[in-house]
C-alpha cells in the first residue's frame, strides 16, 4: 500500500481553476463587468417585482460581507441561497418571495460559477495517476452549494475519480474545523495517520490537516512562504503537479 492512503483534495484553486474570462459580462453603470448572474434583471423581475439590480446588488455586498465575517467566527457554512434570500429581504420582499427567489438565484449564479471552472489538463492526469497507485481520493471542499460543487466535479470528469466528495454546505461546517478531514478520513475508511490533505489556502486547508491530525501538503503558488507564527505543513509545493513525485517518494 501506499504511504499515504488517502489523498484528499481541495476543489477550487487546487484540483480546479475558476478563470473570470469565462464569465459573461453586464453592462453595469459605465462600466462592462463580469457576472455569475446576467440574467440579474429578468430574475428580479420573476421573483422580486419592483426591486432595482442597482438595490440588489447593494444588498448583496453588504449581507456577503455580513457571512464572511460570521464565516470566520464560527466557521458555519451557509447555503449559497441564504445569501441570496437575506439580500433580497434586505430590499422589501416578503419572507415566501426571499426563499423562493433566493432558491433560483442561487441555482442561476453557481451554473455559470461553475461554466467559467477549469480542470488543467496535467491536474487530471496527477488523479489517473493516483488511482493507478491504489491512493484513495475524496475532494474536501469549502463551498456553499453541494449540487453547484457536483455540478463542477461532473463537469470535469472528476466525480468517477474520486471515492467520496465532502461539501461544506452538506456538513455545515467549513476548514479549517476538522470535522470535513475526518468526514472524508470515514468515507475513505483511512486512519488519520495515513492521510493527507493537499490544499492552496493556509488559514483553511493547512489548518485544518493540522486539527484533524494528518499531514499537509501546501500549494504556495505564489512563493510566500508559511507565516512566521504558523506550524508548518509537511510538504510545500508550487503547484498540484508536484504532489506525484512527493507521494511516489513517501
Amino acid at each position: 500500500m501506499p504511504a499515504y492512503e488517502g489523498v484528499l483534495l481541495d476543489l477550487f484553486g487546487t484540483l480546479v481553476h475558476f478563470d473570470p474570462a469565462r464569465l459573461p459580462v453586464v453592462r453595469i453603470g459605465e462600466r462592462d463587468v463580469p457576472s455569475t448572474l446576467p440574467a440579474l434583471d429578468e430574475l428580479l423581475a420573476t421573483h422580486a417585482p419592483g426591486v432595482a439590480p442597482a438595490a440588489f446588488r447593494q444588498a448583496l455586498g453588504t449581507v456577503s460581507q455580513e457571512l464572511a465575517r460570521e464565516r470566520m467566527q464560527d466557521h458555519v457554512e451557509r447555503p449559497s441561497s441564504e445569501r441570496f434570500r437575506r439580500a433580497l429581504a434586505r430590499v422589501g420582499c416578503t419572507a415566501e418571495a426571499s426563499e423562493a427567489g433566493g432558491a433560483a438565484l442561487a441555482r442561476a449564479h453557481h451554473r455559470t460559477l461553475a461554466a467559467a471552472t477549469l480542470l488543467p489538463a496535467e491536474h487530471g492526469l496527477l488523479l489517473d495517476d493516483l488511482r493507478r497507485r491504489r491512493h484513495r481520493l475524496a475532494v474536501v471542499s469549502n463551498f456553499d452549494d453541494t449540487a453547484g460543487a457536483h455540478d463542477v466535479l461532473e463537469r470535469h470528469g472528476i466525480l468517477t475519480r474520486v471515492d467520496a466528495v465532502v461539501v461544506s454546505e452538506r456538513v455545515g461546517l467549513r476548514k479549517p474545523h476538522p470535522l470535513m478531514v475526518e468526514t472524508a478520513l470515514r468515507m475513505l475508511e483511512v486512519p488519520a495517520r495515513s492521510g493527507i490533505l493537499v490544499g492552496d489556502t493556509f488559514a483553511e486547508d493547512v489548518a485544518a490537516a493540522h486539527a484533524a491530525g494528518i499531514d499537509a501538503a501546501w500549494i504556495d503558488r505564489d512563493g510566500q512562504g508559511v507565516p512566521p507564527t504558523a506550524t508548518p505543513p509537511r510538504f510545500v509545493l508550487r503547484a498540484l503537479p508536484e504532489l506525484g513525485a512527493v507521494l511516489a517518494a513517501g
